[in-house]
């Protein structure tokens, strides 16, 4: 069985919005944030209200041209389908979100991945059509995900895990049996992608158009 294949960022950028017509792409990835009132595409975390974003090599200014929701909405009337990562720092995006994501016809071509896993819920309570995802990023969260669905203390929830947390066949059966649907990120290397399609993985995020490209 095939993959969704989702390019890792490529929602950030203008200069890769043109990839969603690329065969090997199924879906772009973007990460969102509140800036200034707007909902704004860019992966690093912003340093506050300060125009910084920290990254692994330090600090860099934010850009002056960041694309917005509206720029993302406009994407995908053009047939784009997007997932993008609905980011918390230092507010609650749900509000933020929600007013965006309201409006729009059809909520088919998106999907929103919190690290929080309450904004996610409340996403949903709020838009019951809307496709949402926990994102999974250590064992920690795993196993509290596990013991959650197990207990009935969690819904059924797709989820996105770093796809180092998956070792096994058997785990990932296991995961979709409880989860509906599992993604697997970031994955740059073209045996593990193909190792973890074997599995029988449902999505798979990569930077590399190529390890898409294999699948």
């Amino acid at each position: 069985m095939s993959a969704t294949r989702i390019l890792h960022r490529a929602a950030n950028e203008r200069t890769m919005h043109h990839l969603a017509a690329h065969p090997a792409v199924d879906v772009l990835e973007g990460d969102l944030w509140m800036r200034g009132g707007r909902l704004v595409a860019h992966h690093d975390r912003p340093l506050g209200a300060l125009p910084l974003l920290l990254h692994k090599r330090g600090f860099s200014r934010v850009p002056g041209d960041l694309v917005t929701f509206r720029d993302l909405a406009t994407l995908m009337q053009s047939g784009a389908t997007l997932m993008v990562d609905l980011r918390s720092w230092f507010r609650d995006p749900t509000v933020d979100a929600a007013r965006e994501l309201v409006p729009l016809d059809d909520r088919s071509r998106i999907g929103v991945s919190c690290e929080a896993w309450p904004v996610a819920d409340r996403l949903r309570a709020w838009m019951p059509d809307l496709h949402v995802v926990y994102s999974v990023r250590s064992r920690q969260q795993l196993d509290r995900y596990l013991v959650g669905r197990h207990n009935g203390s969690l819904p059924e929830t797709a989820i996105s895990v770093r796809h180092t947390l998956l070792t096994s066949a058997r785990q990932m059966q296991e995961l979709q049996q409880v989860a509906g649907r599992v993604s697997a990120w970031t994955v740059d290397d073209i045996d593990r992608a193909i190792e973890l399609v074997e599995w029988g993985v449902d999505a798979l995020i990569s930077n590399q158009l190529h390890v898409l490209n294999s699948l």
